[in-house]
């Protein structure tokens, strides 16, 4: 099954490598994980993804253009912009985070056609939860949407209460990235490059201490430093 949870012994034999070789790349934040009871664990779905992330293909503008050539050089923060924030999100279950989220793109012009767009949303949960563990989720289609009609964005939502994302650790979920992108490579690099942030140790209590749009640009641009 494509959303199995993998051990690193697993994930070796996935890959074709050595168990020394693929914790390398954890411990440099190459391959997405999660660490659990002091275990290293990854999602075979998303792994799928991250070799996904490897293939080319054509850009169609040109933001996309430049993170598809020059990726490493293209930082987050200049994928974000206060009005794609929402501070607080209102909605108390993951059907009203979709529909906010997709409300949101709608109303920025990233999308032109939000029930097919939140419905592939819905579709991308019910395989599995994008919820990354530590209150935190990146809601994602996992292919490039016709939908998207303009440069790659990020949405940021922040849930004070928290809504019950279905996250693998259990906790209730306050904060949201939302990908949307017209190409599946770079939609995939972002959610690669966001990820890399987000595990990070202190992330988590990091960004829930932000209470202002332009404290979570200015976090991204000083964590990429």
């Amino acid at each position: 099954m494509n959303d199995e949870i993998l051990t690193l012994a697993e994930v070796a034999e996935y890959l074709k490598l050595s168990d020394k070789t693929v914790l390398k790349m954890v411990r440099n934040q190459e391959i997405p994980c999660a660490k659990i009871a002091n275990q290293w664990r990854f999602s075979k779905l998303a792994l799928n993804d991250w070799i996904s992330s490897k293939m080319e293909v054509i850009p169609r503008n040109d933001l996309t253009r430049l993170i598809e050539k020059e990726f490493d050089s293209v930082p987050l923060s200049r994928l974000m912009d206060t009005a794609n924030i929402i501070l607080p999100l209102k909605a108390r279950t993951r059907e009203e985070v979709i529909n906010e989220l997709g409300q949101k793109a709608f109303e920025s012009r990233l999308i032109s056609d939000k029930s097919v767009f939140v419905k592939k949303l819905m579709e991308r949960e019910e395989l599995t939860s994008t919820s990354i563990g530590s209150g935190m989720a990146i809601p994602h289609l996992r292919n490039a949407s016709p939908e998207v009609v303009k440069e790659p964005k990020i949405i940021i939502a922040v849930s004070p209460e928290g809504v019950d994302f279905g996250s693998f650790d259990g906790e209730l979920t306050k904060i949201f990235f939302l990908l949307v992108s017209d190409s599946e490579v770079v939609h995939l690099r972002i959610l690669s490059k966001l990820s890399r942030i987000l595990m990070r140790d202190q992330a988590a209590s990091e960004l829930q201490s932000i209470h202002s749009k332009t404290g979570f640009i200015q976090y991204f641009i000083e964590a990429e430093k």
